[in-house]
């Protein structure tokens, strides 16, 4: 019998990228003009929030110079990411399934190993693949409307993690913390849905 598959985002899931990129923009980023800008000290309330709100040069920085100083590897994780994935790994094989560029590999493989994350499995999509290509069934959780709608024909019971930038969603399987996707997954587990 085949175990069960929960597949999880890193990226605003996992690992708190954009508040690591704010971070790199005001504090590593030469020069910084943003070290006391107020819209880079706040979460981001849409996806291009920080694109829209820094110097275009700046953003291209952060995508070369920033990547290799570690915007990937370095940073903060969600709030009881760890203890929930554990939980999950205890319920079924956890796959992480993110979008990183090609430069970003490496650091999401020390990341993950830094961590001692217990997944299963791992599909770094690096040319920007629909997730629809890796996500089959199972559960499967992400922080981007864009690809909950493209998992949703998998057979995947997909969920949207609640994030400021995706609150104009209307997804109907919407959970608010990493303890209410546990507890999903464990009580569809246990009564034998999953």
């Amino acid at each position: 019998m085949s175990r069960l598959k929960i597949q999880i985002d890193f990226d605003g899931i996992c690992y708190h990228w954009e508040k690591t990129a704010r971070y790199m923009l005001r504090e590593v980023l030469p020069n910084s003009p943003y070290k006391n800008d107020p819209s880079l000290e706040r979460e981001s309330t849409h996806w291009n929030y920080i694109e829209h709100n820094v110097a275009p040069e700046h953003w291209k920085w952060l995508w070369s110079e920033g990547v290799k100083l570690g915007l990937f590897r370095h940073g903060h994780l969600w709030k009881g990411t760890i203890q929930a994935v554990r939980r999950l790994a205890e319920l079924g094989d956890v796959i992480v399934v993110t979008h990183r560029p090609r430069s970003a590999v490496l650091d999401t493989l020390a990341c993950l190993a830094y961590h001692n994350m217990p997944i299963s499995g791992l599909h770094i999509l690096t040319d920007q693949q629909k997730k629809s290509s890796v996500v089959t069934d199972g559960f499967f959780l992400d922080d981007k409307p864009e690809n909950c709608i493209d998992v949703n024909d998998t057979g995947a019971d997909v969920w949207l993690m609640d994030r400021p930038w995706n609150r104009h969603c209307n997804w109907p399987q919407r959970c608010h913390s990493w303890h209410e996707f546990v507890q999903y997954v464990w009580a569809a587990k246990t009564a034998g849905v999953a």
